[in-house]
């Protein structure tokens, strides 16, 4: 949307809104890359945040970078809380949509003094405005992911490949045009001149992919060869998989007669149940005509995989390449990008710690097996073990975690809430196996908090792996009590 080109001073290379935006200085009118800032980020940390008026090093009076924060609008804030989300915690949301309360709300509460001047007031129901907001801008920049989640309250944006700038800039220009179209008296639609305007100043169409598009088969109209008549308002076709993880299908009867208020059953829709997806799929059969036409058989239908599995989205581009390679899937590789934590908003390092010393009675075990299996190969040396690794928690961690609870705690137990706060956590792997975890549930009062599940492997107990988890979760607790204290 920019009219002239910017040059990074540092760097010297083109400005890009979308892709490489920056902020330009008050003072010079030079611009810099966000990646190329002295001090490493803008203040509050939140991906896509420009709204600072920002005055460079060489600028400055003091003599390093400062930055004044802007005046936000509640859409301003509530498009950059949602990019953020997006961008740096998918994990925590359900098919791209997050919660207006529990994610959106939330982080804008842990970030207000970086969000807001100091003269805006905190309202009592400041939480009603997020709400509010989001259904005024519904029609332009927000969508409601009811028919895709099932579940009312979750949001996401329409196009999320825009930035918070670009959004604002169009909301800007929107508003300019609907003044014109106002004293000139001319009788546009709001979604017309917003359609104009969308296509006038964003030129790349693949920035304006919507989040979710799904074309589902229209039943609704009856067949006259069906007897019944059924009316089918809901059409699902389940993507069936092996998987070593629980399924409704494989799942004890009596996880399936638990109570629906269960935490089993509290995110998922009436339509994952095993007596409705049978029902579906004969109905399906029924009213699905023989002979369909081209342009229908092109249709795509919507796919529900395994709700009890969640899938990892927050590698990037060159670690999907590299874990493309069977052996980095099966055996794991070294991890090396920081780990953006929701609750606090801080990077929390790849690993806690890497034990090459220990030796579970498991290792021992397999290094036996293996001498056993190769005693008459000539000069044989046994090959070195992979290290002990302690993590944070990741999303790619939740399924063999819950699968874990299940067999050796109760049924239904979820842990993906865990991903909210992953540095009050410990998870322990050896190459890809997770042998041990243990979660901390951090301010559940003032001065309370609480370990609310730590296991072992059996054959990799007795070595102190969770003895060292509870340590590493002491010294969290202290280190964030501190911090509130000095700050």
């Amino acid at each position: 949307m920019s009219e002239t080109c910017k040059i990074c001073k540092y760097c010297t290379n083109k400005l890009e809104d979308c892709l490489d935006e920056g902020l330009t200085c008050s003072s010079c009118s030079q611009s810099v890359h966000l990646r190329c800032l002295k001090s490493g980020c803008v203040p509050g940390g939140l991906h896509g945040d420009i709204f600072f008026t920002f005055t460079c090093e060489e600028c400055s009076e003091a003599g390093s970078e400062s930055f004044v924060r802007e005046k936000m609008s509640w859409l301003k804030v509530l498009v950059l809380a949602l990019y953020h989300l997006q961008s740096r915690s998918p994990g925590l949301g359900r098919k791209g949509y997050f919660h207006w309360r529990n994610h959106i709300a939330s982080l804008i509460d842990k970030n207000w003094e970086s969000l807001f001047l100091k003269d805006f007031k905190k309202k009592k129901k400041w939480v009603g405005t997020v709400a509010g907001t989001l259904s005024h801008f519904s029609t332009y920049f927000f969508k409601s992911g009811t028919s895709v989640v099932n579940e009312p309250a979750w949001w996401a944006l329409t196009y999320p490949k825009l930035t918070p700038n670009v959004i604002s800039n169009l909301y800007a220009a929107l508003t300019n045009e609907k003044q014109k179209t106002k004293i000139l008296k001319i009788s546009v639609s709001d979604t017309e001149l917003f359609t104009q305007i969308l296509h006038k100043n964003i030129k790349d169409d693949d920035l304006l992919t919507p989040l979710f598009t799904v074309d589902v088969p229209n039943f609704s109209e009856k067949n006259p060869d069906d007897e019944t008549n059924k009316k089918i308002t809901k059409n699902f076709t389940v993507n069936k998989r092996k998987s070593l993880l629980p399924t409704f299908e494989s799942t004890s009867k009596k996880l399936l007669k638990m109570n629906k208020n269960s935490p089993v059953f509290s995110n998922l829709g009436d339509e994952l149940t095993p007596t409705y997806l049978k029902q579906n799929e004969r109905n399906l059969g029924e009213a699905q005509p023989r002979n369909k036409p081209p342009s229908e058989q092109n249709k795509e239908s919507v796919k529900l995989l395994d709700p009890f599995c969640h899938y990892n989205t927050c590698f990037s581009n060159a670690f999907r390449q590299k874990g493309s390679e069977m052996r980095v899937r099966l055996m794991g590789g070294i991890r090396k990008e920081l780990i953006l934590s929701p609750y606090s908003s801080i990077y929390l390092k790849p690993y806690i710690r890497r034990d090459t010393e220990t030796y579970p009675s498991w290792l021992r075990l397999m290094a036996e097996i293996q001498m056993k299996a190769n005693e008459k190969t000539q000069n044989y040396v046994l090959p070195p073990r992979a290290p002990i690794d302690y993590t944070y928690v990741q999303p790619e961690h939740i399924p063999a975690i819950n699968s874990l609870c299940n067999n050796f705690f109760w049924p239904g137990i979820d842990l993906t809430e865990s991903l909210q706060y992953p540095d009050f956590s410990c998870v322990v792997l050896y190459k890809k196996l997770i042998v041990a975890f243990a979660f901390l549930v951090p301010n559940v009062k003032y001065t309370e908090n609480y370990v609310s599940f730590i296991f072992t492997r059996p054959g990799w107990r007795n070595v102190g792996i969770g003895k060292f988890m509870l340590y590493h979760l002491i010294q969290v607790i202290e280190k964030s009590i501190f911090i509130k204290l000095v700050g």
